[in-house]
């Protein structure tokens, strides 16, 4: 087998077994092309860590940061652990294979506590005011729809620290309001229960069920579009621009900024980091430690004015 089609049959296994996301295999696809010009179509059994080892030094001298050479080296350790446990080789060329110069030491962005309330206060300041004009028409009535939807957008990616791809892959039978939980399924299928510990996401997730259940919709997409169908991890990513702008915000800022935010309050405020771990599903307790590193200010709760805001999400393992 040549490396092009291992290539064309991991990003189908990636696609039909692991249920990676779009954006994933989209990286393993670029990450994995790359190394294909490299080694052009040699078989795959003739690929050997020195061949690595030189692919490797090539992009040490190329115009990338030590991070994206780093996700680079995972991606062909990932693809070559595939092919040995297809069988298409007997060991893995990349299980030794290693960034010998220092990797950059990367801190996440983290909102301060103006940002925060500015950007959850935008789309209430919308609903406000569509309000008044939501039964004028039915482009009031969508209008106003979409600003009760973004408001709980923007408070689950706050309050739950879920991806944007975990957060449009979520279904209405994920909500469980009984137990003021959410099911949220993680990457390669792995899942999780984070509880719903506010009263005004409670109520957010309330208010735009009703309205959603008006629709009359066929698709179990929790969130939906004006057409009704679910939401991309680019809409969420358009709607979070456009209340950055709402909310004056000037610096670049992501949804995962959100993430890294609740993350490191959590930490902060004494939060035991196996929990925190858990609550971000994080396959490796090193990729929540960096929120250690942190400086930011202790406490949800004090940050918001929110008293039920500084409880821990713990959820149930599934």
């Amino acid at each position: 087998m040549n490396v092009q089609q291992a290539i064309a049959d991991f990003l189908q296994h990636g696609q039909a077994v692991r249920n990676l996301s779009d954006r994933t295999l989209r990286a393993y696809h670029s990450d994995l092309s790359q190394f294909h010009l490299h080694v052009n179509d040699t078989n795959m059994v003739d690929i050997t860590p020195e061949r690595l080892e030189e692919y490797l030094e090539k992009l040490g001298t190329g115009p990338y940061r030590d991070t994206s050479i780093r996700r680079k080296v995972a991606a062909l350790k990932v693809f070559f652990r595939y092919l040995e446990e297809s069988g298409v080789v007997s060991e893995s060329p990349a299980r030794k294979l290693r960034i010998k110069r220092p990797v950059e030491n990367r801190i996440p962005t983290v909102l301060s506590g103006r940002e925060i309330r500015s950007l959850l206060a935008a789309p209430k300041e919308q609903i406000t005011e569509l309000a008044l004009v939501r039964d004028h028409s039915p482009g009031g009535r969508n209008r106003y729809f979409c600003a009760i939807r973004d408001n709980l957008i923007l408070e689950l990616l706050f309050s739950t620290g879920i991806r944007i791809g975990e957060l449009v892959a979520m279904n209405v039978a994920d909500v469980n309001f009984d137990a003021r939980e959410i099911h949220i399924t993680g990457r390669a299928t792995r899942g999780r229960l984070v509880s719903l510990t506010s009263d005004v996401v409670v109520s957010a997730l309330t208010s735009y069920l009703d309205m959603r259940s008006e629709r009359h919709l066929e698709t179990q997409a929790l969130f939906v579009g004006r057409s009704g169908t679910r939401l991309t991890i680019y809409s969420i990513e358009n709607i979070f621009k456009k209340h950055v702008r709402l909310a004056e915000i000037k610096r670049h800022i992501t949804p995962h900024s959100l993430r890294h935010t609740m993350a490191a309050m959590l930490v902060s405020s004494g939060a035991d980091i196996r929990d925190v771990q858990e609550i971000l599903g994080h396959a490796s307790i090193l990729s929540t430690q960096v929120y250690t590193r942190l400086p930011i200010q202790k406490g949800r709760a004090r940050l918001l004015g929110d008293p039920t805001a500084v409880k821990l999400p713990i959820k149930k393992k599934t």
